[in-house]
Order: structure tokens, then C-alpha cells, then sequence
């Protein structure tokens, strides 16, 4: 059985309310904006925060291409195929490196995400075509 949540509203001192008739603090809301107050919007984050949230949205991307190139990489030292696997370790190192990257021009986090999205591509680009296939979900 699921459980309906209540919505909530965030109060001018960041408190949030439900949005229930019951509640004395709702109703203390809505007769504040009765009384012809009006919400700020909420605060924005600043560039610093975007640039960790990019940061982290980086590592959690690069995960998966790191493990499929391990295995890539695995399967050519096998086979005795040193400078495919050489050509590999180069890519696994480009994607550690991605959190280095210089996010500070950006305006946006749209922004960043392109430039991060760029980032990928000439990574890619590096590879072998058999390779760029481990790219394929932080390229579309």
C-alpha cells in the first residue's frame, strides 16, 4: 500500500510546511500571504556549488566507462596486446583527470555539462572505434 505525502511549502525562514488545513504553522502561512507577502524564490546555488555538483555528476559517469575499459584492458594484456591496453590505461587516465577540468567560465550548469559533454567526446575521439563504445552513454 502506498502513502500519500503531503506537499509542502518552504517558509521565508527556509521551514517547511505541509500542506495540510490541519496544521496551525499552514495556516499562519496562508494568512501571511493573505496579508499580501510574497515568497522569495529560493536561493540560488552558487557557481562553487555547481561546479561540485558537476564534479560529482563526473564521477558517477565515468564509473561505468572506467569498468568496461578495466575489462578491455584485462582481455588485451591477455591476449598479449600491450599497446591496445597501453592505448587504454591513456583513456582511464583522461576520465580520472575529468575532475580537474576547468569549470569556471561556465555560466550555467547547462554549460557545464557541455563542456564536460566535450571533454568526453575528444576522449573518445582518441580511441580505436571498438573503443568509443564504452563512451557511447556520456556522448548521446
Amino acid at each position: 500500500m502506498y502513502t500519500k505525502f503531503p506537499a509542502y511549502v518552504l517558509r521565508e525562514d527556509g521551514a517547511c510546511i505541509p500542506m495540510d488545513e490541519r496544521n496551525a504553522d499552514y495556516q499562519a502561512y496562508l494568512e501571511w500571504i493573505a496579508q499580501g507577502n510574497v515568497p522569495s524564490d529560493p536561493p540560488q546555488p552558487t557557481l562553487g556549488e555547481l561546479i561540485l555538483r558537476a564534479i560529482a555528476e563526473i564521477r558517477l559517469q565515468r564509473q561505468p566507462i572506467i569498468e568496461i575499459l578495466d575489462g578491455l584492458q584485462a582481455s588485451s594484456l591477455t591476449k598479449g596486446e600491450a599497446s591496445r591496453a597501453q592505448v587504454i590505461e591513456t583513456a582511464k587516465q583522461g576520465l580520472r583527470d575529468l575532475t580537474n577540468i576547468d569549470l569556471t567560465a561556465c555560466a550555467t550548469y547547462a554549460d557545464m555539462r557541455l563542456k564536460v559533454k566535450a571533454a568526453y567526446f575528444a576522449l573518445a575521439a582518441a580511441l580505436p572505434s571498438d573503443l568509443r563504445q564504452a563512451f557511447k552513454d556520456a556522448i548521446s
